[in-house]
């Protein structure tokens, strides 16, 4: 049994290598964290904006908006991918004079599973994480909560971005909160709340 995940280890390593799969899939769960993250942010500023909000309402929307976020992140990726890991076959089929299936071709279709996977889970993840607080508090309590939890993961996922390019960790980290706090900005100058 242990041999066989061994194998199994080895031949997505494999895989992996031959689609440059770890960037590309890296740079999914970047971008989809930091959408979940932000989305969710914008949520709950509204909903608390509105003088209508309570745990039900934003848990409601909030995981509504987790699985569309999930599902469009997810077939967007798949679509995307479908045509870039097409467009580097055609070119290893070029390469080679003829069309390469074989383990070619599998490693393409892990590299589109995996890469659609990661955004797809992403955005979910860090849309929810700051909801469980309205499942356990009342909803001006779990207010801010919910919201330094946000920019707490704003700052971890730009302080990864920062550690993976080898730059200033704690900058880079500063600069997705900052994108945090011109959400939360934005959607307290404009929320329709104050034409109410």
């Amino acid at each position: 049994m242990f041999e066989k995940l061994r194998e199994k280890i080895e031949t997505y390593r494999l895989y992996s290598s031959m689609t440059d799969l770890v960037p590309v899939a890296r740079r999914y769960f970047v971008i989809g964290y930091f959408d979940g993250a932000l989305t969710v942010l914008g949520l709950i500023m509204g909903a608390h904006l509105s003088g209508k909000a309570t745990p039900e309402v934003i848990l409601s929307a909030g995981v509504a908006t987790a699985i569309a976020l999930g599902i469009s992140s997810g077939w967007g990726a798949y679509e995307a991918e479908r045509v870039e890991q097409a467009a580097m076959k055609h070119e290893r089929d070029r390469a080679m004079l003829k069309n390469v299936g074989g383990i070619i071709e599998r490693a393409h279709r892990f590299a589109i599973l995996v890469s659609s996977m990661v955004h797809a889970v992403s955005p979910v993840v860090a849309s929810l994480i700051p909801l469980v607080f309205y499942a356990f508090l009342p909803v001006n309590e779990a207010f801010p909560f919910a919201i330094a939890t946000c920019l707490i993961q704003l700052f971890v996922v730009g302080a990864f971005m920062g550690k993976v390019s080898k730059t200033n960790v704690l900058a880079s980290g500063i600069r997705l909160v900052l994108a945090g706090i011109v959400t939360l900005l934005v959607v307290m100058i404009l929320s329709p709340s104050h034409l109410m």
